[in-house]
């Protein structure tokens, strides 16, 4: 959080008698539809702060902590949180183009104040998560279920910059961010783009698919038949694309909403690969999936790795010289991590390391069905990304280095939940 809020990491020395000052006169700005957003995000930023500070006051077993305890729980994670605010909002006056305004100041306190009474609620699941992350197996697939849904309903509406004029509601009904089928600012990207996205949007929702499967029984969903089978993917189908439609209503309100009716299409599908995907795994052991993943590997990585190299641009124009790269690399690029990021809509930054983990992801995959270890294939992602970055510098393209971290970590991540994922549930500390 404290590197987000320092990038781009410019720093020009400043008294501190100076800083203080600044800080002082740190003005009341006024946020309109555009800002709104950048507003909200500074909030978002600082609620994981309220939320773990709380957590961690209230100790191991929150259920059992007292209601004093509970209060001057979330009085120190708000005063602490609120204290870090003020310490970065100083240190941006020396990292300029960084601003302070109380805006910014609010938003935070607001947003740790939010995490601090989330964790007054949830404490007590937030321990079962971790639980699961002890003994593996269906306990902790559950739980990661249930937190992976709260994620992509927060995440299909962040920033929640939400409308609140009449003109606002009328510009974002006449803007590029609306269409029946495809909007505007999507038909404006390359073919290639457009499709990835629409990839994205359907892979994102396989999860929920097999979420809602895994509730139904086997006699609600007719497994038994193919008539049954059927049914139910209709079922997962039009459930899906019921999903798709509140999404898309609710992006209307927000300023920088992008609602278009091919998201209900790959929502629907998405939801129904889900189902499916469950049903076919629960009539497969663990072992035979990575049997039969382990034939697949070579004939799918090298069409994953051509895949990679077309969404990336390699191939939409003559290679540059070393020379010219050379020349690119030390005038275009910066080696700084989520630097681009910081330049980009808030919206756009999520999407984009979004996109950037689902990219990398079926490493994880092919990893886990050769009993690689995480760290490994975190470092395969980065080294791939490295790769797949100086292909775009070569093509002409705008490479960003931060993708090879983004790559490692998500990777990592992904293998750690896989094995844990799979392995027979047991006891233990995570």
């Amino acid at each position: 959080m404290i590197y987000g809020s320092l990038v781009p990491l410019d720093f020009h020395p400043i008294a501190a008698a100076q800083a203080w000052q600044k800080l002082l006169d740190a003005p009341m700005l006024v946020v309109g539809a555009p800002g709104r957003a950048d507003w909200i995000a500074n909030g978002v930023l600082y609620l994981p702060v309220g939320f773990l500070g709380c957590i961690a006051l209230l100790g191991r077993r929150p259920e059992a902590a007292s209601a004093w305890r509970r209060l001057l729980a979330g009085a120190a994670a708000l005063t602490a949180a609120t204290l870090l605010a003020l310490a970065v909002e100083l240190a941006q006056t020396a990292f300029p183009p960084r601003t302070v305004s109380r805006n910014d100041l609010a938003s935070e306190a607001i947003g740790s104040a939010l995490g601090m009474l989330l964790a007054q609620a949830a404490a007590v699941r937030f321990h079962r998560l971790l639980g699961g992350l002890g003994q593996g197996g269906l306990p902790l697939l559950k739980e990661l279920a249930r937190v992976y849904a709260l994620v992509y309903g927060a995440a299909s509406l962040f920033p929640f910059d939400l409308l609140l004029t009449a003109q606002e509601w009328r510009e974002k009904f006449r803007g590029p961010l609306l269409g029946a089928f495809l909007a505007d600012a999507s038909v404006e990207q390359s073919p290639i783009r457009i499709v990835a996205k629409l990839a994205l949007e359907t892979g994102v929702a396989v999860p929920l698919g097999a979420l809602w499967a895994a509730w139904q029984t086997p006699e609600q969903v007719g497994m038994r038949s193919r008539v049954g089978r059927a049914s139910m993917l209709l079922r997962a189908s039009l459930v899906g694309a019921l999903i798709g439609l509140l999404i898309e209503t609710a992006q209307l309100s927000i300023v920088s909403g992008l609602s278009q009716g091919v998201s209900l299409l790959t929502r629907s599908l998405g939801f129904a690969l889900g189902a499916a995907a469950w049903h076919a795994a629960t009539a497969v052991c663990v072992e035979s999936a990575r049997a039969a993943l382990r034939r697949l590997t070579l004939p799918a990585v090298l069409s994953y790795l051509s895949l990679l190299t077309v969404v990336h641009g390699w191939w939409r124009g003559p290679w540059l010289g070393l020379q010219p790269a050379l020349r690119r690399l030390h005038d275009d690029v910066r080696f700084l991590p989520l630097y681009h990021h910081y330049y980009s809509t808030e919206a756009h930054a999520v999407t984009s390391m979004a996109v950037v983990i689902a990219g990398y992801a079926p490493i994880s995959l092919f990893c886990w069905a050769w009993n690689i270890d995480a760290r490994m294939a975190g470092g395969l992602a980065a080294l791939l990304a490295s790769v797949v970055e100086t292909g775009r510098l070569m093509a002409g393209g705008r490479p960003d280095p931060s993708n090879a971290l983004i790559a490692c970590a998500g990777v990592w991540g992904l293998g750690r939940l896989l094995s844990l994922v799979s392995r027979p549930a047991t006891r233990g500390v995570f």
